[in-house]
């Protein structure tokens, strides 16, 4: 699922190609960069909406344009862990004047991957996850007319990671007592210590060069506008020129592509669908032996968004002259 998206879109920085004292003059740098998101530290969901699309309670179907919504959900997820809550208040009119209303507050405690980190990993060998759902326990209240039930159900919300720009998402219980598809107003994810690494091929000074490059990057992501903030650090290692070894900053931003989705398996039509991300941004970065490189970056994801490709172009200023 779309999970992987991990955003930390600078990745592509890696144009840390750092310089060296045996360029005479500032040398132009391009670079193709191949990675992949590794691990990510702490992750924080927060979403609220919404307007319902469809819905069941007990069973009954609920009207849309007859019904109102509120919910709302905060998460983190460390490692394969996920601890938050949440709440939510459906009502609708039934017929003769008569109302129906469930509301439940929800304990998470839990949550199902949509993809297991680091690529590929199985069983013990996977040391986080981005979330597909978040699962918990709920205390649920049903009333319909003078009738009140108090119902304790499992319940699993989707993340609005997997689908952006306003949903729908889902969200039900285990039994499907209650059923709900509805849009989101706000939801964002705060992403921390997100690491990726990969390989780094392409020319510095008329000189072919490779090597590899790890990251570690926050981002802030806007999934109702689709948009994201991102910077960190980055070190360019183990270059066939180690004077190229370098490491410095970057910052930039990433877009998720509109009509760029694919849905997924498992879910109600319209509710999952993972998508790509672009990302854009500006970097300048240190070599081992005192030059500087900056420069810029442009990276395509993957649908899902968890492996890149970025292009890279920049200048390096040796930190000697020659005359």
């Amino acid at each position: 699922m779309r999970a992987a998206r991990i955003s930390v879109a600078a990745v592509f920085i890696l144009l840390l190609v750092g310089g060296s004292a045996a360029y005479a003059r500032p040398e132009t740098i391009s670079l193709v960069m191949t990675g992949e998101v590794l691990s990510v530290s702490s992750q924080s969901y927060s979403i609220q909406g919404g307007q319902l699309v469809s819905g069941s309670i007990l069973g009954s179907p609920v009207k849309p344009w007859n019904s109102v919504l509120h919910y709302g959900l905060t998460a983190s997820v460390s490692g394969l862990s996920a601890t938050g809550s949440a709440t939510f208040d459906l009502s609708t009119s039934l017929s003769h004047g008569l109302h129906e209303e469930v509301k439940g507050t929800v304990t998470i405690v839990g949550m199902t991957p949509a993809v297991s980190l680091p690529l590929g990993c199985t069983g013990a060998g996977c040391t986080g996850a981005i979330p597909a759902l978040f699962n918990g326990v709920a205390l649920v209240t049903v009333s319909s007319g003078n009738s009140v039930q108090t119902l304790t159900l499992g319940m699993a919300f989707e993340s609005a990671y997997l689908n952006p720009f306003g949903g729908p998402i889902l969200f039900e219980s285990s039994g499907n007592e209650v059923v709900v598809i509805a849009s989101y107003s706000q939801a964002g994810i705060q992403l921390a210590g997100v690491q990726m690494g990969g390989a780094v091929s392409g020319s510095a000074g008329g000189k072919s060069v490779t090597g590899s490059f790890g990251m570690v990057i926050s981002s802030s992501e806007n999934l109702r506008t689709g948009m994201e903030k991102d910077k960190g650090s980055i070190a360019f290692l183990g270059m066939s020129d180690p004077s190229l070894n370098a490491a410095g900053s970057f910052s930039g931003y990433s877009t998720i592509p509109w009509g760029t989705h694919s849905p997924c398996t498992g879910f109600p039509p319209g509710t999952c669908n993972q998508t790509g991300l672009v990302s854009y941004g500006v970097f300048s970065q240190t070599t081992t032996s005192g030059g500087t490189i900056s420069g810029q970056y442009a990276t395509q994801w993957s649908v899902p968004a968890v492996g890149f490709e970025s292009s890279v172009s920049a200048i390096l200023t040796s930190s000697q002259w020659h005359h």
